[in-house]
């Protein structure tokens, strides 16, 4: 409750207590109130709502404790700043009363305007202090001022000037704000004053913060929050490194010199006594020292720090193997400016986890507890001495005796014991875990009283504790907080919960009864959108889910702001009951937003070190040449077009073979379906990664996305372009360029479908991957080729102990000519299928698998392909780096009718045969995916003929016909997971 509302409670308090005093009501009291009136007529609170709360109703007796009542709960209600009721007779035997009333208002949005970051935007609305529905006083906005202000300052704007603007909503009682701010220049840092220490000792500390530009630019850079906090922070750390552990470094205050426009910071520096950490029985390197010893980060000598750093070096050599580490320290002082703090310690012998036993346990099998333990025997690779420390084995301990009292075992007890020289050698140890259940409780009777009938369905639905289930302290918290989570979901916020727990008749029984106080329920008065500048209000308010008269909803109001969110036009989203504070049954509901940032823009470079297609004119080399690509991207983006949430975006992808521009409109959540997404493409692509041929593709399509469920969706699309190939660049027979080169335009409509039951995109280690798509292109599309396309891919994931996933897939694919003549009208080069490389098969460069031109050697697609891949993933060293042994088979073959299941090539013009490669890989992980590389070895690699020569070689048949092989060993460095 804020300043004024109080002021007024007790203005409130005291005119009834003067109007008991002085009675006013005397002449009137007992006389029939034939009329009520409000001034204004217009109330914050509706008609019905108002006839519902009063106490004071017309056709009653005036009497002055109804009138005292009156008052008091329109107070309550957190509508009224000040409320007078005046009595006027209108007869003999009447009396008319006007209640006049003042009304509350509360925070509506609040923008910030005008100041260049830092400080974000963000930043500034919250320094304002101001809370969405929250009462608001015209105090506040000088508050606001100060606090913004004070950040402004921090930030080096010593001259802004801040306009406060106000808009009021009388329909909703709120009041908008919007702070103009004129920042003025931003100033620099000048030397700054470091006190408390020699001056030699300030000037270098001074050096340190790097307030001062870098000797190439003279001067000092600008002043803002974090720069400043950064600053300090370094002078922190040298004193630090000078064994000064305890020194403190305040900032007292930044001095602004005006006419210079310099701040010059003041530094108050406390040294304090030297503070030398020493370890003996071991060495640490400071770094080290520095993460495990709290000491350096807390800058305090406090017990608890000491005994938390022993115990953490502890930790890490038990980590290690050094499973009986003792570790104890002392203190001691050396003269009067140095404190010495000994670490002791004993390492022990150097120990390896073998065997894990678990025994006593009876109601859970041993893999159950087993996925709950933290510690592991060692393992060839990943684990070599085993993961084991004390700390580890007590948590594990707690986590077993928790398992079995949440199940009703409450008087479990979980001990261990450690051996050491298993199976001979003292350095082998084993951990034996030990289990003494005791006796389930069970629950023998449930009861719920205060629950509404209602309601009583759906409370019984959200409880585990039922009859003859097992017993825990835990379950019921779960209960109670399923209970209540049901309660705030349907508007009921003084809802309250209780159990009682008796003994029941036999032992190892107990009855349970849950007491449920409801109060009252609340409902939705209005839904009320600020901020909304280009966006559609009518796009919003389709995606909100409380709606008038429905019950006020904590869920819905986070998953309303989760819906706003997923459309990508607002940086911020904020929801808010107006008037939390006060006691009504109606609320109105509050969305402010910010529209985010139309326009992005993006530059990227890169490159490409593999076997590519240079689209270079000689013909010596079908398989690729190693090669070096630079790539660069450029892209800018226009978000929220026409208000509905739709982007447009322009993207260029440039290299020395590849050039690709696409324009991009993407409409999600398409005519306000959450399921529904329209992509709309336009592309241009000139492309030399197939070392064929250079080709071109023109394409316009359209892809409607539907998400049936959340594993399953469905997709549609169209796409009409125009294909070429530039025939100076036909590394094939010259009999047959006049064929492929042919330009080609292909309207083509596909379906396809995508099941996607995998745990985790990104790091998948278990679960189901599924595509199937089905297209035609066909002349009654626009089409001058007419083909049938089918492609579907299978992978699934299986976890299997000790954390290795077995990983399979398989991808099949079919291109069938429907042309009325086949071999005039053959398929076009670009729409066939190639494949090969990090993402298909390892045991070819990328794109080279599959039938070759019989004279070149130089790939030509085929009109089927078959791929499997099976991987087995296992962890090698710690959790970051991993290893891969893989299995990849499979070709693209002429046409589905030379399909072969061979494995052994006919002749160098055979290429419908199954190519196998075997392999090692490593993956090391990062926040953005595995790193991984690749090595793999073909034993039955294709031979081809090849040509050596010059193209007019080719076209006189001058040229020397080769022998060559695609090479037999492979490697591959990419980003993710083969699939």
């Amino acid at each position: 409750m804020n300043r004024g509302r109080a002021g007024t409670l007790i203005c409130g308090a005291l005119w009834i207590a003067s109007a008991l005093a002085q009675d006013p009501l005397a002449e009137f009291r007992g006389k029939l109130i034939t009329r009520i009136q409000f001034d204004p007529p217009k109330q914050p609170l509706p008609a019905e709502e108002l006839r519902a709360i009063l106490p004071l109703q017309e056709g009653d007796r005036l009497e002055a404790q109804a009138v005292r009542e009156t008052i008091t709960r329109l107070y309550a209600t957190g509508r009224y700043r000040d409320i007078v009721i005046d009595a006027q007779p209108l007869n003999p035997g009447s009396v008319e009363l006007v209640v006049r009333t003042t009304p509350s208002w509360f925070v509506g949005s609040v923008s910030v305007e005008g100041v260049p970051p830092p400080p974000g935007r963000n930043q500034l609305i919250y320094a304002t202090g101001l809370e969405l529905g929250r009462s608001f006083d015209e105090a506040d906005v000088d508050r606001a001022v100060e606090n913004l202000q004070r950040l402004l300052r921090a930030n080096g704007f010593f001259e802004a000037r801040i306009r406060p603007e106000l808009t009021r909503d009388p329909e909703f009682y709120q009041v908008h704000l919007r702070f103009v701010i004129e920042p003025g220049p931003r100033a620099r840092y000048t030397d700054p004053q470091i006190l408390g220490v020699p001056p030699d000792t300030a000037r270098q500390l001074a050096r340190k913060t790097r307030w001062e530009r870098f000797w190439f630019l003279p001067g000092f850079n600008a002043v803002n929050e974090r720069r400043t906090r950064t600053g300090l922070e370094r002078i922190r750390r040298a004193l630090q490194k000078e064994q000064r552990l305890l020194s403190s470094v305040v900032l007292e205050q930044l001095l602004y010199d005006q006419q210079r426009r310099v701040v010059v910071p003041v530094v108050q520096v406390r040294e304090g006594p030297k503070v030398r950490i020493e370890v003996t029985g071991v060495r640490l390197s400071r770094g080290l020292l520095e993460r495990l010893i709290p000491v350096y980060q807390e800058q305090s000598l406090d017990e608890d720090l000491l005994v938390e750093g022993a115990r953490n070096i502890a930790e890490h050599f038990q980590a290690r193997g050094y499973f009986d580490c003792e570790v104890t320290y002392q203190r001691r002082r050396e003269g009067s400016d140095l404190e010495v703090i000994e670490f002791q310690v004993q390492r022990g012998p150097r120990y390896r986890l073998v065997r894990l036993e678990i025994q006593g346990h009876r109601y859970f099998d041993e893999t159950t507890i087993r996925e709950r333990l933290q510690i592991l025997p060692a393992t060839r690779f990943r684990y070599r001495r085993g993961r084991f420390s004390r700390w580890l084995l007590q948590q594990d301990l707690e986590a077993i005796r928790s398992l079995y009292q949440a199940n009703g075992f409450r008087d479990v007890k979980v001990s261990a014991e450690t051996r050491t020289g298993v199976g001979g050698n003292p350095q082998n140890m084993a951990v034996v875990i030990r289990i003494e259940e005791g006796e389930q409780w069970k629950v023998a009777g449930l009861e719920v009283e205060g629950a509404s009938s209602e309601n009583l369905p759906a409370v019984w639905g959200r409880l585990a504790s039922l009859p003859g289930q097992p017993f825990s302290e835990a379950n019921l918290v779960i209960d109670r907080d399923n209970v209540l989570a049901y309660y705030y979901d349907n508007g009921y916020y003084e809802a309250n919960v209780e159990w009682n727990v008796k003994p029941g008749e036999q032992a190892g029984q107990v009855y349970l009864t849950l007491r449920i106080h409801e109060g009252p329920q609340q409902f939705v008065r209005a839904v009320v959108v600020s901020g909304l500048k280009q966006s559609d209000p009518d796009m919003v308010f389709r995606r909100i889910l409380l709606r008038p008269g429905q019950p006020l909803s904590q869920s819905a109001m986070a998953e309303t702001q989760r819906r706003l969110y997923d459309l990508g036009i607002f940086a911020r989203v904020n929801i808010a009951v107006q008037n939390p504070s006060g006691q009504e049954r109606y609320r109105n509901v509050l969305h402010e937003v910010e529209e985010a940032s139309r326009y992005s823009f993006h530059v990227g470079f890169g490159a490409q070190v593999a076997r590519i297609g240079r689209g270079v004119l000689d013909f010596d080399s079908p398989t690729g040449a190693p090669g070096f690509s630079p790539r660069l991207s450029l892209g800018v983006s226009r978000a929220n077009m026409f208000g509905v949430a739709h982007t447009a975006n322009l993207q260029a992808r440039l290299s020395d073979i590849r050039r690709r521009v696409m324009l991009n409109y993407f409409a999600p959540q398409f005519k306000g379906s959450e399921r529904l997404s329209l992509t709309v493409t336009a592309l241009y692509d000139h492309s030399r990664d197939v070392n064929t041929f250079e080709g071109t593709r023109w394409e316009g399509s359209i892809l409607l996305s539907s998400q049936i469920s959340r594993a399953l969706s469905w997709q549609q699309r169209f796409a009409y372009r125009r294909v070429t190939v530039n025939p100076a660049t036909l590394k094939i027979d010259p009999v047959l360029i006049p064929v492929y080169a042919q330009a080609a335009r292909v309207g083509f409509f596909s379906t396809g479908f995508i099941r996607d039951r995998r745990d985790d995109p990104i790091e998948t280690t278990r679960g189901v991957y599924t595509t199937l798509e089905v297209g035609l292109a066909s002349k009654y599309l626009g089409s001058q080729t007419d083909y049938f396309r089918l492609v579907g891919r299978n992978s699934v994931y299986k976890r299997l102990n000790g954390g290795v996933v077995l990983a399979e897939s398989v991808m099949i694919g079919w291109l069938r000519n429907t042309a009325a003549d086949p071999s005039a009208r053959p398929i076009p080069l670009p729409e066939r299928f190639f494949s090969g490389g990090a993402s298909s098969h390892r045991g070819f460069p990328d794109n080279q698998a599959g039938p070759r031109d019989l004279e070149t050697g130089f790939p030509l697609g085929g009109n089927a392909v078959l791929m499997h891949n099976l991987e087995l993933r296992f962890p090698l060293v710690g959790d970051s780096l991993g290893g891969v042994i893989f299995h990849d088979t499979g070709n693209v073959f002429t046409d589905m009718s030379r399909f072969s299941l061979r494995f052994h090539q006919r002749d160098k013009r055979d290429f419908d045969y199954l190519v196998h490669a075997f392999g090692l890989g490593f993956r090391y992980r990062t926040p953005i995916g595995p790193v991984r590389l690749d090595f793999s070895f073909s034993p039955n690699a294709p031979r081809f003929f090849g040509f050596k020569g010059t193209r007019e070689d080719l076209i006189g048949g001058t040229g020397i016909k080769t022998d060559q092989r695609v090479g037999p060993f492979q490697f591959f460095f990419s980003l993710g997971q083969t699939f």
